[in-house]
């Protein structure tokens, strides 16, 4: 299993994702999501990195899975 610091690293090391405003934003509200908890694991299938993250809104308590593929 991989750490969250290893997971904060590999998403900074590509430039569109940590630029990217919107990729923490609620849906419903606006506001900046919590990450619940991050994972990585290799997709056999694409030959790519996945990195899957659980998401909540501390206002409207909306929940997102999000896939983030890394190649």
């Amino acid at each position: 299993m991989v750490s969250q610091r290893d997971v904060r690293d590999v998403l900074l090391s590509v430039p569109h994702y940590s630029l990217n405003p919107y990729i923490n934003k609620c849906p419903s509200c606006g506001s900046i999501m919590l990450i619940d908890g991050e994972w990585v694991r290799e997709d056999n299938r694409h030959r790519v990195k996945l990195i899957e993250r659980s998401l909540t809104c501390p206002n409207c308590k909306v929940r997102i899975r999000q896939y983030v593929y890394l190649q």
